[in-house]
Order: C-alpha cells, then structure tokens, then sequence
C-alpha cells in the first residue's frame, strides 16, 4: 500500500534488501504524475497494482531524478510520458545498448563501469534479464521542466550535487513537499566520494525552498529543519577533513576540530570527503564514453 502523507502526495516505501527506492505519486484528479521509476520492470508493476487496488488511476507522467538503474530501469514496464534531464537521457541511451547477462556484468564491473554491489543487486532483484532493455525517456530538460496536473503544479529542478551531475529535484508548492532523489549522498560511481564543493552550493539551494517534507529516496521522509541540519553536519566535516588525502589522519583532525571524539557516523563521512579528495571527479560512466 502506498502512504499518503498530504493532500496530493503519496509515496510507496523502499526495499533496501533490492536496492528499491521509495516512489512518489502526486495526484491532481484526471492526471498524475509518479516520481522516479523504481529499480526493475516488476517494481513499477507492484507500485501499479497498489494504485489500482486503491482506485487510484495509472499516472500519466513519470519522472526520474538521476540515471542510476534503481531509478529508471522501471521504466521499461511504464507506458507513461516520460520526463528527465537531458544529461540522464544521455547515459539511457547508452546503457539502452548494454546486454545485462551475468557475463556482461561481470565485464562491466572489470572495466569499472559498473559497481559490484550494484552488479549484485541487479542479479538479485532481476534474476531472469535475457530480454531487458533499458528504455531512454519521451522528454528532457536542461534547467527548470513544469507539469501541471489540474490544480497541483510540479517543477522539475537540476541541482546536480555529490551524487550525480544530473540529479533533479521535484517541488510540489501546493503541498509543500520535495522529492530529494539521492542528491545529496556521495556517488557510488566515484568511490563513494562527497565534496564540499558540491554540497555547500546544494544545501544553500534546498534551504530556499517553503517546504514541510523533503522525501529522499533511501530512507523515511524528513522535515526541512532536520535534514539541513544534518547536512550542515555532513558539511562540517567536510571542511574540517580540508585537502587530505591520508585516511590515517582523518582521527586526528577531526578530535581537533571538533574538541572531542568523532562518532562512527562521522567518521565514515569524513572518509567520503577523503575519497572526494584522491578521486577524479567523473564517474565510471562518463570515463569510459566520454559523455559529458
């Protein structure tokens, strides 16, 4: 069942066990648009089932907030309009070439395109993949995309951020609610590594927004005072860490900086932002075919 948490939105949680992010609908009567495709053509189609055993319509739109195949495999199994970052629609249709057997992944993830825990999960939540094709989007966008659904209007926002040059995020004002995709995390593809270059500018730019929830994609909805903070945390460290590149100094330098002991969840994160410091600042994907 999906959760309806205010007057046009209602989500579908996660399952972490698959990698399956949490998927939004934003209902405007007549038409409706879901946020971000899920992870394989049979979660959409679990996502589908719950909205017609609620007597819910198929959405008409569906947008995707980055290329990561947990947001946009779904679309596959979607006869949706579309809608994405052109940069998104890039990588789609180069991954739309990919042959998606174990060999295949296997060979991708030598090449250092693809994550093993990404490869492994893949398995696991698509045993059988012989026939799958990614599916590119109908509709992209640069900057700002707008959908109006009756009396709820939808904005569609490139904010890029440490995650993926391409993350959007999705502004529902009526309702005061912003799907956040994995913006903000660190991105997998590049050694799990965060910069503050990239976060400083992101949370300045969330903070402008009149929202009550922000719905990230990987855990429960949060209100806007508690993620800032705790990205403001997050950028703390970051700052603290500086250039290093020496995880052996990362104790060191945050007892002092902090004037006390880091916890454990601080010091992964400070190790983000080491990762951040030694990597190349491209991704896998755009190494390999020069997709900028």
């Amino acid at each position: 069942m999906l959760d309806q948490i205010s007057e046009h939105i209602w989500l579908m949680p996660g399952d972490y066990t698959t990698d399956r992010p949490t998927l939004g609908l934003v209902y405007g009567g007549k038409t409706s648009l879901m946020v971000d495709a899920g992870n394989s053509p049979d979660h959409i189609s679990y996502f589908y089932g719950n909205l017609r055993s609620m007597g819910l319509a198929d959405p008409s739109y569906v947008v995707v907030t980055h290329w990561h195949w947990d947001h946009v495999f779904g679309l596959a199994g979607s006869p949706a309009k579309s809608i994405s970052h052109t940069i998104t629609n890039d990588r789609l249709n180069v991954m739309q070439r990919w042959d998606w057997s174990d060999a295949s992944l296997n060979t991708r993830v030598a090449a250092g395109v693809e994550t093993q825990i990404s490869a492994d999960t893949i398995r696991k939540e698509m045993p059988i993949r012989h026939s799958f094709k990614v599916k590119p989007v109908d509709i992209t966008f640069e900057k700002l995309c707008e959908v109006r659904l009756e009396e709820v209007t939808c904005e569609f926002i490139h904010v890029g951020g440490p995650h993926s040059e391409d993350s959007v995020i999705v502004y529902v004002p009526n309702d005061k609610v912003l799907f956040l995709g994995d913006c903000f995390s660190p991105d997998h593809y590049n050694n799990n590594s965060l910069r503050v270059a990239k976060l400083s500018p992101l949370i300045k730019q969330l903070e402008t927004f009149d929202v009550e929830w922000m719905i990230p994609s990987h855990e429960a909805p949060l209100s806007k005072k508690d993620l800032i903070t705790r990205l403001k945390a997050d950028e703390k460290i970051g700052k603290l860490v500086g250039t290093i590149t020496d995880e052996s100094k990362i104790l060191k330098k945050l007892t002092t900086g902090l004037k006390r002991e880091p916890t454990v969840e601080e010091l992964e994160t400070a190790g983000f932002f080491v990762a951040g410091n030694t990597s190349s600042g491209r991704n896998s994907l755009d190494r390999q075919f020069l997709i900028k």
